[in-house]
Protein backbone atom coordinates (compact mmCIF):
# COMPACT_ATOMS: atom_id res chain seq x y z
CA UNK A 1 0.00 0.00 0.00
CA UNK A 2 1.21 3.51 -0.70
CA UNK A 3 0.24 6.85 0.76
CA UNK A 4 -0.33 10.01 -1.24
CA UNK A 5 -1.64 13.13 0.46
CA UNK A 6 -2.80 11.11 3.45
CA UNK A 7 -4.87 8.72 1.29
CA UNK A 8 -4.26 5.01 0.96
CA UNK A 9 -3.84 3.96 -2.65
CA UNK A 10 -3.42 0.57 -4.24
CA UNK A 11 -0.35 1.44 -6.31
CA UNK A 12 2.60 3.76 -5.91
CA UNK A 13 2.15 4.77 -9.54
CA UNK A 14 -1.19 6.33 -8.71
CA UNK A 15 0.50 8.30 -5.96
CA UNK A 16 3.03 9.54 -8.51
CA UNK A 17 0.24 10.72 -10.78
CA UNK A 18 -1.37 12.75 -8.03
CA UNK A 19 1.82 14.28 -6.65
CA UNK A 20 3.77 14.82 -9.86
CA UNK A 21 1.24 15.38 -12.61
CA UNK A 22 -0.66 17.70 -10.30
CA UNK A 23 2.50 19.79 -10.14
CA UNK A 24 3.01 20.34 -13.85
CA UNK A 25 5.03 23.45 -14.64
CA UNK A 26 3.70 25.92 -17.18
CA UNK A 27 6.66 28.10 -18.15
CA UNK A 28 6.12 31.03 -20.51
CA UNK A 29 9.53 32.49 -21.32
CA UNK A 30 10.04 35.40 -23.64
CA UNK A 31 12.68 34.61 -26.19
CA UNK A 32 15.38 36.71 -27.83
CA UNK A 33 13.12 38.41 -30.33
CA UNK A 34 10.39 39.03 -27.76
CA UNK A 35 7.85 36.57 -29.15
CA UNK A 36 5.07 35.29 -26.95
CA UNK A 37 4.45 31.58 -26.32
CA UNK A 38 1.94 29.86 -28.58
CA UNK A 39 -0.95 27.75 -27.35
CA UNK A 40 -0.38 24.31 -28.86
CA UNK A 41 -1.07 21.82 -26.07
CA UNK A 42 -3.74 21.29 -23.46
CA UNK A 43 -3.80 20.32 -19.79
CA UNK A 44 -6.51 17.77 -18.85
CA UNK A 45 -7.88 17.55 -15.30
CA UNK A 46 -10.29 14.88 -14.06
CA UNK A 47 -11.05 12.56 -11.13
CA UNK A 48 -10.24 8.87 -11.46
CA UNK A 49 -12.31 5.99 -10.09
CA UNK A 50 -10.85 6.41 -6.59
CA UNK A 51 -11.72 10.11 -6.49
CA UNK A 52 -8.11 11.32 -6.90
CA UNK A 53 -7.46 14.29 -9.17
CA UNK A 54 -5.36 13.53 -12.24
CA UNK A 55 -3.50 16.12 -14.34
CA UNK A 56 -2.08 15.12 -17.73
CA UNK A 57 -1.10 16.65 -21.06
CA UNK A 58 -2.54 13.68 -22.99
CA UNK A 59 -6.25 13.26 -23.79
CA UNK A 60 -7.52 10.80 -21.14
CA UNK A 61 -9.69 7.76 -21.81
CA UNK A 62 -12.36 8.20 -19.16
CA UNK A 63 -16.11 8.68 -18.75
CA UNK A 64 -15.54 11.25 -16.01
CA UNK A 65 -15.98 14.99 -16.73
CA UNK A 66 -12.69 16.44 -18.00
CA UNK A 67 -11.61 20.06 -17.61
CA UNK A 68 -9.39 21.25 -20.47
CA UNK A 69 -7.01 24.21 -20.22
CA UNK A 70 -4.52 25.58 -22.77
CA UNK A 71 -0.91 24.75 -21.99
CA UNK A 72 1.73 27.29 -23.18
CA UNK A 73 4.69 25.71 -24.96
CA UNK A 74 7.74 26.98 -26.85
CA UNK A 75 9.36 25.74 -30.01
CA UNK A 76 12.80 26.05 -28.45
CA UNK A 77 13.78 24.40 -25.17
CA UNK A 78 13.55 26.86 -22.29
CA UNK A 79 16.72 27.45 -20.30
CA UNK A 80 14.77 27.67 -17.08
CA UNK A 81 13.35 24.66 -15.28
CA UNK A 82 11.59 24.06 -11.98
CA UNK A 83 12.69 21.06 -9.96
CA UNK A 84 11.49 19.58 -6.70
CA UNK A 85 14.58 19.35 -4.49
CA UNK A 86 12.50 18.16 -1.55
CA UNK A 87 10.29 15.07 -1.29
CA UNK A 88 6.88 14.07 -2.60
CA UNK A 89 5.29 14.90 0.74
CA UNK A 90 7.32 18.08 1.31
CA UNK A 91 8.19 19.64 -2.07
CA UNK A 92 10.92 22.29 -2.24
CA UNK A 93 10.51 23.97 -5.62
CA UNK A 94 13.77 25.32 -7.04
CA UNK A 95 14.42 27.41 -10.16
CA UNK A 96 17.34 26.28 -12.32
CA UNK A 97 18.67 29.10 -14.47
CA UNK A 98 20.92 28.06 -17.35
CA UNK A 99 21.15 31.57 -18.83
CA UNK A 100 24.35 33.61 -18.56
CA UNK A 101 22.43 36.34 -16.80
CA UNK A 102 19.78 36.76 -14.09
CA UNK A 103 16.11 35.90 -14.44
CA UNK A 104 13.03 36.61 -12.36
CA UNK A 105 10.84 33.62 -11.54
CA UNK A 106 7.30 33.56 -10.18
CA UNK A 107 5.48 30.48 -8.86
CA UNK A 108 1.77 30.66 -8.15
CA UNK A 109 -0.57 28.06 -6.69
CA UNK A 110 -2.89 25.86 -8.70
CA UNK A 111 -5.49 23.75 -6.88
CA UNK A 112 -3.69 23.66 -3.52
CA UNK A 113 -5.56 21.94 -0.68
CA UNK A 114 -4.39 21.42 2.89
CA UNK A 115 -0.84 22.62 2.22
CA UNK A 116 1.10 25.60 3.54
CA UNK A 117 3.46 27.51 1.24
CA UNK A 118 6.55 29.29 2.55
CA UNK A 119 6.83 32.04 1.46
CA UNK A 120 3.16 32.56 0.61
CA UNK A 121 2.22 32.17 -3.05
CA UNK A 122 2.66 33.76 -5.49
CA UNK A 123 6.38 33.81 -4.72
CA UNK A 124 9.02 35.62 -6.77
CA UNK A 125 12.79 35.32 -6.74
CA UNK A 126 15.68 36.58 -8.83
CA UNK A 127 17.87 33.67 -9.89
CA UNK A 128 21.46 34.66 -10.74
CA UNK A 129 23.14 33.31 -13.84
CA UNK A 130 23.83 29.57 -13.96
CA UNK A 131 22.46 28.81 -10.50
CA UNK A 132 19.78 26.89 -8.64
CA UNK A 133 17.63 29.16 -6.48
CA UNK A 134 15.03 27.93 -3.95
CA UNK A 135 11.63 29.53 -4.54
CA UNK A 136 9.02 27.94 -2.25
CA UNK A 137 8.46 24.95 0.04
CA UNK A 138 5.13 23.24 0.66
CA UNK A 139 4.06 21.32 3.77
CA UNK A 140 0.87 19.28 4.32
CA UNK A 141 -1.50 20.64 6.95
CA UNK A 142 -4.05 17.84 6.83
CA UNK A 143 -4.52 14.17 6.00
CA UNK A 144 -5.84 14.76 2.49
CA UNK A 145 -3.74 17.17 0.48
CA UNK A 146 -2.83 18.00 -3.08
CA UNK A 147 -1.01 20.74 -4.88
CA UNK A 148 -0.34 22.14 -8.31
CA UNK A 149 1.48 25.24 -9.47
CA UNK A 150 2.25 27.45 -12.40
CA UNK A 151 5.62 29.06 -13.04
CA UNK A 152 6.73 31.84 -15.32
CA UNK A 153 10.08 33.52 -15.81
CA UNK A 154 11.38 36.70 -17.40
CA UNK A 155 14.93 37.50 -18.41
CA UNK A 156 16.72 40.15 -16.35
CA UNK A 157 16.76 41.54 -12.83
CA UNK A 158 13.82 43.85 -11.98
CA UNK A 159 16.19 46.14 -10.05
CA UNK A 160 18.04 47.05 -13.26
CA UNK A 161 18.09 50.74 -14.20
CA UNK A 162 19.19 51.98 -17.61
CA UNK A 163 22.34 53.99 -16.90
CA UNK A 164 24.73 53.92 -19.89
CA UNK A 165 27.97 55.80 -19.32
CA UNK A 166 27.83 57.21 -22.88
CA UNK A 167 25.65 57.00 -26.00
CA UNK A 168 25.55 53.64 -27.74
CA UNK A 169 27.88 53.08 -30.66
CA UNK A 170 26.06 52.47 -33.95
CA UNK A 171 26.22 48.65 -34.30
CA UNK A 172 28.47 48.55 -37.35
CA UNK A 173 32.07 49.35 -38.24
CA UNK A 174 33.55 52.87 -37.81
CA UNK A 175 33.11 55.06 -40.86
CA UNK A 176 30.15 53.11 -42.23
CA UNK A 177 26.82 54.84 -42.79
CA UNK A 178 23.37 53.25 -42.91
CA UNK A 179 19.77 54.42 -42.79
CA UNK A 180 17.26 53.84 -40.00
CA UNK A 181 14.26 52.14 -41.59
CA UNK A 182 12.01 51.92 -38.51
CA UNK A 183 12.56 53.67 -35.19
CA UNK A 184 10.73 54.15 -31.89
CA UNK A 185 6.98 53.45 -32.09
CA UNK A 186 7.35 52.12 -35.63
CA UNK A 187 4.00 51.25 -37.19
CA UNK A 188 5.06 47.94 -38.79
CA UNK A 189 6.30 45.92 -35.82
CA UNK A 190 7.39 48.20 -32.95
CA UNK A 191 4.09 48.39 -31.07
CA UNK A 192 4.77 45.85 -28.30
CA UNK A 193 6.44 47.00 -25.03
CA UNK A 194 9.45 44.79 -25.83
CA UNK A 195 10.05 46.53 -29.15
CA UNK A 196 8.49 49.98 -28.74
CA UNK A 197 11.94 51.57 -28.53
CA UNK A 198 13.62 49.28 -31.05
CA UNK A 199 15.45 50.45 -34.17
CA UNK A 200 15.67 48.69 -37.54
CA UNK A 201 18.85 49.62 -39.40
CA UNK A 202 19.10 48.86 -43.13
CA UNK A 203 22.28 46.80 -43.08
CA UNK A 204 22.94 44.86 -46.31
CA UNK A 205 23.08 41.09 -46.02
CA UNK A 206 26.38 39.95 -44.50
CA UNK A 207 27.38 43.31 -42.96
CA UNK A 208 29.37 42.79 -39.73
CA UNK A 209 27.27 43.64 -36.66
CA UNK A 210 29.28 45.27 -33.87
CA UNK A 211 28.53 45.53 -30.14
CA UNK A 212 27.00 48.90 -29.30
CA UNK A 213 28.07 48.54 -25.66
CA UNK A 214 30.29 46.20 -23.68
CA UNK A 215 28.81 43.34 -21.69
CA UNK A 216 28.40 39.57 -21.36
CA UNK A 217 26.72 37.44 -24.00
CA UNK A 218 23.62 36.18 -22.20
CA UNK A 219 22.28 33.93 -24.97
CA UNK A 220 22.34 33.37 -28.70
CA UNK A 221 20.10 31.88 -31.39
CA UNK A 222 22.05 30.95 -34.49
CA UNK A 223 20.44 28.04 -36.34
CA UNK A 224 17.56 29.56 -38.29
CA UNK A 225 17.93 29.72 -42.06
CA UNK A 226 15.01 31.72 -43.39
CA UNK A 227 12.62 34.58 -42.74
CA UNK A 228 9.82 36.67 -44.19
CA UNK A 229 6.74 38.79 -43.37
CA UNK A 230 4.69 35.70 -42.44
CA UNK A 231 3.66 35.28 -38.77
CA UNK A 232 5.21 31.79 -38.78
CA UNK A 233 8.66 33.43 -38.67
CA UNK A 234 8.08 35.42 -35.46
CA UNK A 235 10.07 33.00 -33.30
CA UNK A 236 12.71 32.15 -35.88
CA UNK A 237 15.15 35.06 -35.80
CA UNK A 238 18.84 34.50 -35.16
CA UNK A 239 19.91 36.88 -32.41
CA UNK A 240 22.47 37.76 -29.76
CA UNK A 241 21.52 39.13 -26.33
CA UNK A 242 24.20 41.04 -24.39
CA UNK A 243 23.84 41.78 -20.67
CA UNK A 244 25.17 45.20 -19.61
CA UNK A 245 26.71 46.20 -16.28
CA UNK A 246 23.53 48.09 -15.26
CA UNK A 247 21.39 44.98 -15.78
CA UNK A 248 19.83 46.06 -19.07
CA UNK A 249 20.19 43.87 -22.16
CA UNK A 250 20.83 44.68 -25.83
CA UNK A 251 19.21 42.51 -28.49
CA UNK A 252 20.70 42.18 -31.99
CA UNK A 253 18.23 40.26 -34.18
CA UNK A 254 17.58 38.93 -37.72
CA UNK A 255 21.21 37.81 -37.99
CA UNK A 256 22.55 35.77 -40.87
CA UNK A 257 22.57 32.00 -40.41
CA UNK A 258 25.81 30.52 -39.07
CA UNK A 259 27.38 33.96 -38.67
CA UNK A 260 27.38 34.37 -34.87
CA UNK A 261 30.99 34.77 -33.70
CA UNK A 262 30.46 34.85 -29.92
CA UNK A 263 29.34 32.30 -27.34
CA UNK A 264 27.14 32.52 -24.24
CA UNK A 265 29.10 33.68 -21.22
CA UNK A 266 31.72 35.50 -23.29
CA UNK A 267 32.55 39.11 -22.39
CA UNK A 268 32.55 41.45 -25.38
CA UNK A 269 33.85 44.98 -25.65
CA UNK A 270 32.21 47.91 -27.41
CA UNK A 271 32.78 47.44 -31.13
CA UNK A 272 33.31 43.66 -30.96
CA UNK A 273 32.18 41.72 -34.05
CA UNK A 274 29.12 39.75 -32.91
CA UNK A 275 27.68 38.35 -36.16
CA UNK A 276 26.57 39.40 -39.65
CA UNK A 277 23.35 41.12 -40.65
CA UNK A 278 20.72 38.82 -42.10
CA UNK A 279 17.06 38.34 -42.91
CA UNK A 280 15.97 35.59 -40.53
CA UNK A 281 12.72 35.70 -38.59
CA UNK A 282 9.80 38.10 -39.09
CA UNK A 283 11.35 40.43 -41.63
CA UNK A 284 10.63 42.12 -44.95
CA UNK A 285 14.28 42.32 -45.99
CA UNK A 286 17.87 42.30 -44.69
CA UNK A 287 18.31 44.59 -41.70
CA UNK A 288 19.39 44.67 -38.06
CA UNK A 289 16.81 44.92 -35.29
CA UNK A 290 18.42 46.57 -32.25
CA UNK A 291 16.80 47.21 -28.88
CA UNK A 292 17.78 47.78 -25.25
CA UNK A 293 15.52 45.97 -22.79
CA UNK A 294 15.04 45.63 -19.05
CA UNK A 295 12.86 43.56 -16.75
CA UNK A 296 10.19 45.93 -15.43
CA UNK A 297 8.89 43.35 -12.93
CA UNK A 298 7.89 40.10 -14.67
CA UNK A 299 7.63 42.03 -17.93
CA UNK A 300 10.33 42.63 -20.51
CA UNK A 301 10.21 46.17 -21.90
CA UNK A 302 12.39 48.22 -24.22
CA UNK A 303 13.87 51.55 -23.17
CA UNK A 304 14.78 54.65 -25.21
CA UNK A 305 18.45 55.21 -25.98
CA UNK A 306 20.73 57.39 -28.08
CA UNK A 307 23.52 56.63 -30.50
CA UNK A 308 26.87 58.39 -30.66
CA UNK A 309 27.21 60.61 -33.72
CA UNK A 310 30.42 61.19 -35.71
CA UNK A 311 30.94 64.58 -34.00
CA UNK A 312 30.57 63.07 -30.53
CA UNK A 313 27.05 64.37 -29.98
CA UNK A 314 24.12 62.16 -29.08
CA UNK A 315 21.76 61.16 -31.88
CA UNK A 316 18.17 60.10 -31.22
CA UNK A 317 17.24 57.46 -33.81
CA UNK A 318 14.45 58.61 -36.11
CA UNK A 319 13.12 56.82 -39.17
CA UNK A 320 14.85 57.99 -42.33
CA UNK A 321 18.04 59.42 -40.81
CA UNK A 322 21.50 58.18 -41.77
CA UNK A 323 23.64 56.87 -38.91
CA UNK A 324 27.41 57.20 -39.20
CA UNK A 325 29.63 55.22 -36.85
CA UNK A 326 32.42 57.37 -35.41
Amino acid sequence: MARCGGRRLLQGRQCWRVASLAAMVLIALLDLAGARPTLAKSLYKYQDASGAWVFTDRPPVTDAPVEVRPLPVKELPAKVTIRNRGTTDAPALTAINDYYGPIEVEISGEGIENMEARPPLPARVVAPARTETPVVTLRPTGRRWRYGYQARAVLGDPSATHQPDRPYAPPFAPGQRFAVGQAFDGTFSHQHPQSRYAVDISLPLGTPVRAAREGVVMEIAADFLDGGPDQKYRERANAVRVLHADGTMAVYAHLQADSVRVRPGQRVERGAWLANSGNTGYSTGPHLHFAVQRNAGMELVSVPFEFAGPDGRSVTPVAGILLTAP
